[in-house]
């Protein structure tokens, strides 16, 4: 193989890298000679030609290089290279105690495993890829061998942004799925499903949920296809509303509720607006409500309109929580900062004129890394509130 094309970072640009360790790159950080073709693996060097780190060039991004490896010349980023890579990611995935308790979980997290842009979730027999920079793409025929022949698969199913550029890549196509998640099961849809299918991120914070269900009147928005209600009724709630705007997901929540052993509790699905429900809803009715909405914003400069967002749906849901109701919400905006979405929910609180404890704090489980140099990986994060 021969060496990568060295690329050169602008005077100034080198220490801060050395210092920093971000995995990204802008266009600005290079100086105007360096060049290398969509996806190609480069040698990022210091202005002087040191190198410093290996990355995946992208012409077209402002994010201009992906940084992998923090590793000397000698390393040959080859097809072995990344198999490897993998079977690191893969080999981790099997020492997680909890895991034992699912036969669905994320295989590899994009920079948090060192494998900038690639998603693979597995779900069962059923393994969903996401290829998001055109490094990832390069890496596809490697990745599917992987997965192939370290995974008892029968399909593969390459997820793109348009459902109707996504597509079977290897085996059977599969469109349900039947998961099982800390004893519960779930039909996950892989070809219409959101994200990847299912919401595994969540997986941790739903057994929580399971926890404090007992007994209670539990209110489950933006609810998909019933995750957190499912676990609410494993756990014992005496009434369940599911709150879910999109029909095809809302089909779903009965179906699961049904393939647990659970439609004798009493269970509503509203197929609404999450802040239309809201406004419907009496207070003191619910013991706990649960918020997990999809992302209000993916762009910076939405951001302030996002967290007006969170703090008008999170005031709507404390006005209807009785004294020592509990309020689970999340934010998966990756812009909204855990500190932001904090502030945003004293915000809600002070508006809804509700004194509030925290219980808990939410975040993705362990099978959903984050790398500690790369903050913008901590996209998930919630906490659990109940009203004094």
């Amino acid at each position: 193989m021969a060496k990568p094309r060295r690329v050169y970072l602008r005077p100034g640009k080198a220490e801060k890298l050395r210092q920093q360790r971000h995995p990204w790159l802008f266009s600005g950080a290079f100086l105007p000679e360096s060049l290398a073709e969509p996806g190609e693996t480069v040698c990022i060097c210091d202005e002087h030609g040191n190198p410093i780190a290996y990355g995946q060039w992208d012409p077209t991004s402002p994010i201009r290089c992906r940084v992998f490896a923090w590793l000397s010349e000698k390393l040959q980023p080859t097809s072995r290279f990344w198999y490897e890579r993998f079977a690191q990611a893969l080999a981790y995935r099997k020492s997680l105690p909890d895991l034992t308790q699912t036969n669905a979980f994320r295989l590899l997290n994009s920079e948090a495993d060192q494998t900038p842009g690639i998603i693979v979730d597995v779900y069962d027999s059923v393994a969903v890829v996401q290829l998001r920079t055109p490094g990832a793409e390069r890496l596809r025929p490697t990745l599917v061998r992987f997965l192939q022949e370290n995974l008892p698969l029968s399909g593969i199913y390459l997820r793109r942004e348009s459902l109707a550029d996504s597509a079977w890549i290897a085996g059977e196509p599969t469109p349900m799925v039947q998961i099982q998640e800390n004893g519960l099961r779930f039909w996950v849809s892989i070809e219409t499903g959101q994200k990847t299918g299912f919401f595994l991120d969540q997986r941790h914070n739903r057994q929580l949920l399971r926890m404090y269900s007992t007994g209670r009147r539990v209110a489950n928005f933006f609810a998909y296809t019933g995750g957190f209600s499912v676990y609410a009724a494993a756990g014992g709630a005496e009434r369940i509303l599911s709150v879910e705007i999109s029909p095809e997901p809302a089909a779903l929540i009965e179906k699961n509720l049904a393939l647990n052993g659970l439609s004798s509790v009493p269970h509503e699905v509203w197929v609404a607006d999450a802040f239309d429900a809201l406004q419907r809803l009496e207070p003191g009715k619910w013991d706990v409500i649960v918020l997990d909405p999809p992302a209000f914003t993916h762009h910076q400069d939405t951001l302030p309109q996002a967290l007006r967002g969170y703090r008008e749906i999170n005031r709507r849901a404390l006005r209807l929580l009785p004294p020592g109701g509990l309020l689970l919400t999340f934010s998966c905006s990756a812009h909204a900062t855990p500190q932001l979405f904090r502030d945003t929910l004293y915000q809600a609180a002070t508006e809804a004129d509700r004194s509030m404890q925290i219980l808990h704090f939410f975040h993705a489980p362990p099978d959903h890394p984050i790398d500690l140099y790369h903050p913008q990986g901590e996209y998930l994060k919630g906490f659990l509130l109940r009203v004094l």
